[in-house]
């Protein structure tokens, strides 16, 4: 199959390129040019490289011609701005939306991966604007199915989980949770997110689907901290605070600097996160691996240890 792919230079891009090639397909991976560098190429095969960039309509030209499937991952993320987000999760989606109605083969297809539009609705432009590129998807009369990750971790992701390897490694100091740590969270391997999209290619009523995807069981988030500090040999120690009183201290904080990050992550871990996976497990036959499993695999090596 030819697929298109957006999003081929970041953390699960780039795991989602070994997975299709090695299963066979050819991929042409849209690449801004001051990025291209940063473009992994499967052992033994050389991708298709499309240079343009979500954000100029113009350089989308071409992109899906012949494509039999686009699979969207590329995003503009929260640490960006408002209008930058519109321009990537938004405008770029109804440009591709258009290019793929004129160019692509018959039979065309998108697969949308975001984890903004699972789990419990808190607050963000990001957010909203990846809910808004779901709907525009759903409702453009193309075949769909939207993959849906939550917590996403593995080899490889310095914006997340290299961060939070380092901080549960230090042999002394304590790490705060601003509530009380009863909250669940319910990470999924990025391995296991390949293989679910894997899977679907040969699910025979793969269209116009939704499937969540998470780790087998929620676990509570002062374990997703006991267990990362386990498994990294570190020595600090995990405290709890009452959430009012860090939400306090983030007041003072935000006299000084912005606290935008501050108050996000003290209201988005303070709430359950446990997802429904009955869809792909069922239909899929998809087997996520716990995090206490796939966290050892990827606190083994070195890599995370010194920030790129």
């Amino acid at each position: 199959m030819k697929i298109a792919l957006t999003g081929g230079t970041g953390f699960i891009g780039r795991y989602m390129i070994r997975g299709l090639s090695a299963a066979g397909h050819d991929l042409r991976v849209l690449v801004r040019p001051e990025s291209a560098a940063r473009l992994e190429h499967p052992p033994g095969k050389t991708l298709e490289v499309h240079h343009g960039n979500l954000v100029e309509p113009a350089s989308l030209t071409g992109f899906l011609k012949g494509c039999d499937l686009l699979l969207h991952v590329a995003s503009a993320h929260d640490h960006l701005g408002e209008e930058e987000m519109r321009a990537v999760n938004i405008t770029a989606t109804e440009t591709l939306l258009a290019e793929g109605r004129k160019d692509a083969a018959p039979g065309f297809r998108i697969w949308v991966i975001s984890s903004a539009v699972i789990g419990a609705p808190v607050y963000s432009y990001y957010r909203d604007s990846k809910r808004v590129q779901e709907k525009l998807i759903r409702g453009s009369g193309i075949p769909w199915a939207s993959f849906r990750p939550t917590l996403v971790y593995g080899i490889g992701d310095h914006r997340h989980t290299a961060p939070l390897l380092r901080k549960c490694a230090r042999k002394s100091g304590t790490i705060w949770i601003p509530h009380d740590g009863l909250s669940k969270i319910n990470p999924v391997h990025v391995e296991d997110v390949v293989d679910a999209v894997l899977r679907f290619f040969h699910f025979d009523r793969a269209v116009d689907c939704v499937y969540e995807l998470a780790g087998p069981a929620g676990i509570p988030y002062n374990e997703f901290i006991d267990l990362t500090i386990a498994a990294t040999g570190g020595g600090v120690r995990r405290r709890n605070i009452a959430k009012k009183w860090a939400d306090r201290f983030i007041f003072v904080k935000g006299l000084f600097k912005d606290v935008t990050e501050d108050r996000r992550a003290s209201a988005y871990f303070n709430l359950h996160h446990e997802h429904d996976i009955t869809n792909a497990t069922y239909e899929l036959g998809w087997k996520p691996r716990s995090y206490a499993e796939g966290l050892r695999e990827v606190a083994a090596g070195d890599w995370w240890k010194a920030a790129p």
